[in-house]
């Protein structure tokens, strides 16, 4: 299994507490105490291609300011990513803030914090005619979290959860890969095993009016496969929260994503109050209403390959 995270994220372990209630959901929809010995989690963590030149323009634009609060909004989003629900509430209160004394040059620093992580790391991950880096050290980091899991399962059936733009670098990884861009040494690496793909509030639906064939959707190779329970098991599950203005549906784009997509399911993800919010953005990872269905699928084809039955 691959996690693959989005923007804001500044620590490789940013996905430790989304493991942790993962494998008890698979345990528990195993019926198995040690069932969760078979899963081979790894995460991608693609940062550090995108956080220097961030950082560099925010003390550019503004010193001394960004390395302050800029830095507190990192950490707090970290604290979020990895369990902490308190860490939403000042997180989202600092949204209500217009000035920071002793700053005249900019206003709403947390909204300008959202602003530069989200498109900072949108305009650094897009190709331009004159420089590719970026895009290429993303997808190293996704071509090496994957090298990984195919060191202990080569040719194991690959479960995909990616968060934000995560879900655009995922869904391009793949789509790569399909076409022959990228290259895999094992099935597993090279995306032949794809099995479940779950995107989390996921702002796929804009990167549709982008020129090229990315408005077509990559496809779950597991659909087509020969082994029956491995096409039942296969899954496209968007996860959105309808409060969360960067997450879009994706059925209904177009002929092509209404096959990809199996479904968009609409959660409330978050601490009350703060699920009724744009901060909702954030806390997809280690909520049960996204956790516990990506679980059971995967415990579903556990479970079959030991008794196999119908899916219900």
């Amino acid at each position: 299994m691959l996690f693959v995270h989005g923007v804001g994220i500044r620590e490789p372990d940013y996905a430790r507490t989304a493991i942790a209630q993962l494998r008890t959901q698979f345990r528990a929809a195993t019926n198995d105490p040690n069932a969760d010995d078979d899963l081979v989690i790894e995460s991608a963590y693609w940062a550090p291609a995108v956080v220097e030149r961030e950082d560099r323009l925010s003390e550019r634009a503004v010193p001394g300011f960004a390395s302050g609060w800029f830095s507190a909004m990192n950490k707090l989003t970290q604290k979020v990513a990895t369990g902490s629900n308190l860490s939403l509430v000042p997180l989202a209160l600092s949204g209500l803030v217009r000035h920071v004394p002793g700053v005249p040059k900019i206003h709403w620093p947390t909204l300008r914090w959202a602003v530069t992580n989200f498109i900072g790391d949108v305009v650094s991950y897009q190709v331009s005619p004159h420089s590719r880096e970026v895009y290429d050290a993303v997808h190293a980091e996704v071509a090496k979290a994957l090298g990984r899991l195919a060191d202990r399962a080569p040719d194991a059936p690959l479960f995909v959860v990616a968060h934000s733009l995560g879900s655009v670098i995922a869904a391009d990884h793949f789509y790569d890969l399909s076409k022959g861009r990228r290259r895999g040494a094992t099935p597993l690496e090279g995306g032949r095993t794809l099995t479940g793909f779950y995107t989390l509030g996921s702002p796929i639906a804009l990167w549709t009016q982008r020129d090229g064939d990315f408005a077509r959707p990559p496809q779950i190779p597991a659909r087509t496969s020969r082994d029956q329970m491995l096409a039942t098991a296969a899954e496209w599950i968007n996860f959105y929260d309808a409060d969360d203005v960067l997450a879009f549906p994706l059925k209904g784009l177009s002929e092509e994503w209404d096959k990809a997509v199996d479904e968009d399911r609409s959660v409330s993800v978050g601490a009350p109050i703060i699920s009724m919010s744009p901060v909702s953005h954030v806390a997809y990872w280690n909520d049960a209403a996204v956790i516990r269905p990506i679980a059971n699928s995967m415990a579903w084809l556990w479970n079959a390959r030991r008794d196999p039955a119908p899916r219900s």
